[in-house]
């Protein structure tokens, strides 16, 4: 029995969602590495008019992140795909828990610096 056109649809969907994740941790990367220079600029401290060491760390840890995010969605697409094609889908959690996990290490790292240079 071949998969319907609307399972289809649903993985395209996912894999869209996925992307506007990915998209979105990335231009928070943006965001925090160019706020550290937004804050000094602010401050009138001279600083060469760079963004701050840890602000620029977590904004391109945080890019690369979401690169990351963008690769691992495109393969879990593309298995998804095959799956459904071949009537053996299987539910995948791995992303989700990545994901989850990730955000919530930023989170806290995030919360620490703020505290620290609050």
């Amino acid at each position: 029995m071949p998969a319907h056109p609307t399972d289809h649809l649903a993985n395209e969907r996912t894999f869209l969602a996925w992307i506007r994740t990915a998209v979105t941790i990335m231009a928070f990367g943006f965001v925090v590495a160019r706020f550290g220079l937004l804050l000094r600029e602010l401050s009138g401290v001279s600083g060469g008019g760079s963004p701050t060491p840890i602000s620029q760390a977590t904004g391109v840890l945080l890019v690369l992140a979401g690169s990351a995010v963008l690769v691992v969605a495109f393969v879990r697409f593309l298995a998804t795909r095959t799956d459904l094609e071949q009537d053996r889908f299987r539910s995948r959690a791995g992303l989700e828990w990545a994901l989850t996990i990730l955000m919530i290490l930023v989170g806290g790292g995030l919360a620490i610096y703020l505290l620290a240079t609050g």
